[in-house]
């Protein structure tokens, strides 16, 4: 190898190597850790349904569960979301789903990992899919609380299309 050879090959490698410290510096690591789930909770729907706004999140109908954190005790919530999605529009744009936790007193909080447009559901130019989306919570005090799914579509965005949907949470023991 010769010596520009080499020092292109060094120049490369400490590049890669600065890229990847740069991503990993800009990472938010979250993380629960549970010893059983004690309620589960399902819900599902075979309708489509099509996200009529753009830039605002909308609740995704049927996709929501009310559930109980018993007096006393903390619990984190663990929830799956599975639908057939179409996403059609502009092919730099997106279709985004998240998963949200409301107290009794109206606040929303957004499950973790925290992403809030940044997390692509799906994507415009293909055909109908399977995709999934699944989310946890910090522990969460006595009470009762809805979590639900949201969907977005971002500026670009023609149609985006739910169906066959499943939603599924779980209320783990920390």
């Amino acid at each position: 190898m010769s010596k520009l050879t080499k020092a292109a090959f060094a120049a490369a490698a400490l590049s890669g190597a600065l890229a990847l410290t740069i991503t990993a510096a800009d990472a938010v690591s979250s993380s629960q850790t549970g010893t059983q789930t004690s309620a589960q909770s399902y819900a599902g729907e075979s309708s489509p349904w099509t996200a009529q706004t753009v830039g605002t999140w909308g609740n995704i109908p049927t996709a929501s569960v009310n559930v109980t954190v018993p007096s006393g005790t903390t619990r984190f919530v663990d929830a799956r979301f599975t639908a057939e999605s179409l996403c059609a529009g502009d092919t730099s744009a997106w279709c985004s789903v998240r998963i949200v936790v409301i107290n009794s007193a109206g606040t929303t909080t957004e499950l973790q990992p925290v992403t809030s447009t940044d997390y692509r559901f799906d994507t415009p130019g293909g055909a109908e899919g399977a995709h999934a989306l699944e989310r946890f919570s910090a522990p969460l005090g006595a009470g009762t609380y809805t979590i639900r799914v949201q969907a977005l579509r971002i500026t670009g965005i023609t149609q985006f299309t739910l169906d066959d949907y499943a939603f599924a949470v779980g209320l783990v023991e920390p």
